[in-house]
């Protein structure tokens, strides 16, 4: 037994006689691994701090033999712990501090209060000096209760250059920024990236950036791909980050030697693909979204039906033509009508699956088809097949358009100007249908729509809307333009709508929100309609010519041949052609002996109200 300076006892007190004191501030119990972390640093360490304790007495107040743990009963678990563990005994002699004098709950909540932990530096420098003395990592992790990562950050962080360390201690830097320099152990590397970053960038992320800037991260797809220990066990290296956030665990310094290795597994791939029969393969270990594009695809083609194929779409159209006019009668009657267009759906879908049976790959195309191997996202090889190499892309589609003008192209019956001028007319004349008719117009809009959402290549080409929402401009493709049939029902309509639209652009969709639906029609069908453009040099099918059809344009409602619209712009022989397709042989041959103005105003005579119309201008012409 002994005195404190302070007058108090301390005594060596057998751990079966101290017990918990309901004066201890600490009311928080402590956790199972708190206790275990102090029964393992006393069996390293010894207890290093006394208990502080005062005498049990019993309700006369007589000392019982006991002792009260103000303060330390942790340390007090600990030790039992420790007597479970079989490294002491039950009365084993336990050094306290005997304190009858002073409050309980004071000198209780003075120890728990007043006691300020170490700072991290201190931390990580002891651990240095433990790993210095010869401690592995496992054994300072024990005697401390922390795991081996935690042991082995604190080592890392205290090879960072002293300077760095300091300026942590001073509170100038935070941890992060240590941690980021702690990625290398070249204390020159830290300084030469510290002084290469002005005050206001020297933050965490861009120091570890800099330190790694020629280095990949292992959680890059092509990492991915070779593997870590693949590149370990072929001499590569890896800066492994102790302290990274989110699953990256460091940096692959040799770069060459991971693409090497990524290229070799991917020529394995490769080898695979070409015994597929491919004309070539090609490896590329980042395709983007770009390159891919400059790329090809086998377009398919429609084989002849078999005569088993034949007979099953000609039973399925008579049945789909079946239910059409069955629903036309039943109109009136909503539950029948809407049986009929489920049944008719059905049909078109069994119409439509046995077409696409029949769907093969262009042939001429599939001989010089190829793939390319690459490395996805994820980290896994991926083939891209049934490609064309844009050297081929463009081949195959010059070819296209070279039979397409092969198919339409005959003797020039018309100048160029004037087939534009022509078209020109058509396009206005079939804006002017398209704002009467909004259904007609809803439907081309969602052709446009769906052959450019669901349909892949240049199908959206097969559409004469310019969905852009572009206003065509028609009139500088003849004087004879402005004001005529199809152009004064056009403004007509506009000036209608105008009237009608709010003149606050914000306030429009309010007010589209409160029209009928034939109401919303009107104006889309305007909006769509003034969007067309069929405009053309070349004479020909057209692709204006489904729609036109589907309109049942009648150009003779809109134009007529006069000697400004037409016998004015070609020749005299064309104009005895056209008299006497349009009238008769004899006229023509009556008139042939005509100047070339004397000929232009007898045929405007001959033909007016015959409503003749040149091909350009008739509902599938060819």
């Amino acid at each position: 037994m002994k005195r404190s300076n302070q007058s108090l006892i301390v005594q060596n007190i057998p751990l079966d006689k101290l017990k918990k004191c309901d004066e201890n501030v600490r009311k928080v119990p402590h956790t199972k691994e708190e206790i275990e972390a102090l029964a393992n640093s006393i069996d390293v360490h010894g207890q290093i701090q006394n208990l502080v304790v005062k005498t049990e007495r019993d309700a006369e107040g007589n000392a019982t033999g006991g002792y009260l743990v103000i303060a330390g009963e942790g340390r007090r678990l600990a030790q039992l712990l420790r007597v479970k563990r079989k490294k002491i005994n039950a009365d084993h002699p336990i050094a306290c501090v005997i304190d009858d004098t002073h409050s309980a709950t004071a000198v209780s909540l003075a120890e728990n209060d007043l006691r300020r932990p170490s700072h991290p530096v201190d931390q990580l420098s002891a651990f240095k000096m433990l790993a210095d003395a010869g401690q592995s990592i496992d054994e300072i992790a024990a005697q401390f209760s922390v795991t081996s990562l935690i042991v082995k950050q604190r080592l890392k962080l205290a090879n960072v250059a002293s300077e760095f360390i300091e300026l942590y201690r001073t509170g100038k830097v935070e941890l992060s920024v240590l941690m980021a320099l702690a990625l290398t152990d070249d204390h020159a590397k830290q300084q030469e990236v510290w002084k290469s970053l002005r005050k206001h960038e020297r933050y965490a992320s861009l120091i570890r950036e800099r330190l790694t800037q020629h280095e990949i991260a292992v959680e890059d797809p092509m990492v991915k791909f070779v593997g870590v220990k693949t590149y370990e066990k072929a001499g590569g290296h890896v800066r492994r980050d102790l302290f990274a956030e989110g699953g990256n665990e460091g940096y692959v310094i040799d770069v060459e030697l991971l693409r090497r290795l990524a290229d070799e597994k991917l020529q394995q791939e490769a080898e695979k693909v070409k015994a597929e029969g491919f004309m070539w393969v090609e490896v590329i270990p980042h395709l983007d979204y770009a390159e891919l594009a400059e790329y090809g695809h086998v377009q398919p083609t429609r084989r002849a039906a078999t005569a088993e194929e034949a007979e099953a779409l000609a039973v399925l159209q008579g049945k789909r033509q079946q239910l059409c006019d069955e629903a036309e009668v039943a109109e009136e009657d909503e539950d029948r009508l809407a049986d009929l267009e489920a049944q008719i759906e059905a049909v078109e879908s069994d119409i439509d699956l046995l077409n696409q049976r029949r769907e093969v790959p262009t042939r001429e195309q599939v001989a010089v088809a190829g793939a390319l191997v690459t490395i996805d996202r994820s980290g896994k090889s991926r083939v891209e097949r049934n490609l064309l190499k844009p050297e081929d892309k463009a081949r195959f589609a010059r070819a296209e358009k070279a039979a397409a003008r092969a198919a339409s192209d005959g003797p020039r019956v018309h100048s160029a100007a004037l087939v534009r001028r022509l078209t020109a007319h058509r396009t206005l004349a079939l804006q002017a249908e398209l704002v009467q008719q909004p259904m007609t117009a809803a439907i081309a809009l969602t052709h446009r729509l769906v052959l450019e959402t669901f349909y892949s290549g240049s199908a959206w080409k097969r559409a004469a809307l310019q969905i852009e929402v572009r206003t065509t401009a028609l009139e500088g493709h003849g004087a004879d333009l402005e004001g005529c049939p199809a152009a004064t029902t056009l403004a007509a309509h506009r000036k209608s709508l105008k009237d009608r639209l709010p003149e606050d652009p914000d306030a429009l969709l309010a007010w589209l929100l409160k029209q009928s639906g034939s109401d919303l029609l009107a104006i889309l069908a305007y909006c769509v309609a003034v969007t067309l453009d069929g405009v053309e040099s070349r004479e020909g099918p057209s692709s204006l010519d489904p729609l036109a059809e589907a309109a049942q344009l009648d150009m003779r409602r809109y134009w007529s041949a006069n000697a400004q619209s037409y016998f004015g712009s070609v020749s005299k022989a064309r104009i005895l052609e056209v008299v006497r397709e349009a009238v008769s042989p004899d006229v023509a041959s009556a008139l042939s002996d005509l100047k070339k103005a004397a000929l232009v105003k007898a045929a405007e005579e001959r033909l007016a109200g015959k409503g003749w119309l040149p091909g350009t201008l008739r509902v599938n012409a060819t």
